[in-house]
């Protein structure tokens, strides 16, 4: 299939939606009955002497603020009802479509993953090219390969300017390492036997980075 589908070609949902209406009686009433309880006890720090008074007046509080609670949830649960059906009603309508765009899902990010292997052979390629008739080992960049196969390093298959300079750049820094390292060398060795001393500790220092 080469055609496009269109959002007009998929029927939009319709639904007669109407929000619950909750109606609080009373109100005032409720919240009058509220402040009178927390104006009595505001401030009361329970003592030893009243500790049973307490523990009564706490055990009355809770089960007042439970009573209240059990309401809320049983309100709650009332609501949720129909959204509870519709959405299961939803997720059963949409079901075959989600398991269509997981399979065509699944099909392009296999031929990505495949494109992405094409670039990376192609970057592997590259390394041996611009190494070859150096001493830089071209296995050294592999950490790099991932993120140089990128798609936008790449016209198709073929590399960009940028990726062929990026990775230039970076082999041309480690042949510098190497003309450093061998400077140095050199330049040990040669002290060395002017003033008659074995090289060998020295050349390890160098080695190890010291």
């Amino acid at each position: 299939m080469s055609e496009v589908i269109e959002n007009e070609e998929v029927k939009d949902i319709e639904i007669d939606f109407k929000p619950a209406v909750i109606n609080i009686l009373e109100e005032e009433k409720f919240k009058a009955s509220i402040n009178r309880v927390v104006a009595e006890y505001t401030g009361h720090v329970p003592s030893v002497e009243n500790l049973t008074v307490d523990r009564k007046t706490r055990a009355s509080l809770n089960k007042l603020i439970t009573k209240i609670e059990t309401r809320r949830k049983e309100i709650k649960k009332s609501i949720n009802v129909p959204y509870a059906e519709f959405e299961g009603w939803y997720k059963k309508a949409i079901a075959p479509m989600e398991k269509v765009i997981e399979t065509i899902d699944a099909g392009i990010k296999k031929i990505e993953a495949e494109q992405k292997e094409s670039r990376k052979k192609v970057v592997h390629e590259l390394l041996v090219e611009l190494t070859t008739d150096t001493e830089v080992d071209s296995r050294i960049f592999e950490n790099f390969v991932d993120d140089w196969a990128k798609a936008s390093n790449f016209n198709d298959i073929k590399p960009k300017k940028q990726l062929i300079d990026s990775i230039t750049y970076v082999i041309d820094g480690e042949k510098q390492k190497i003309a450093e390292y061998k400077s140095a060398k050199q330049s040990i060795s040669d002290f060395c036997f002017g003033n008659n001393i074995t090289s060998t500790p020295y050349i390890r220092m160098l080695d190890s980075g010291k």
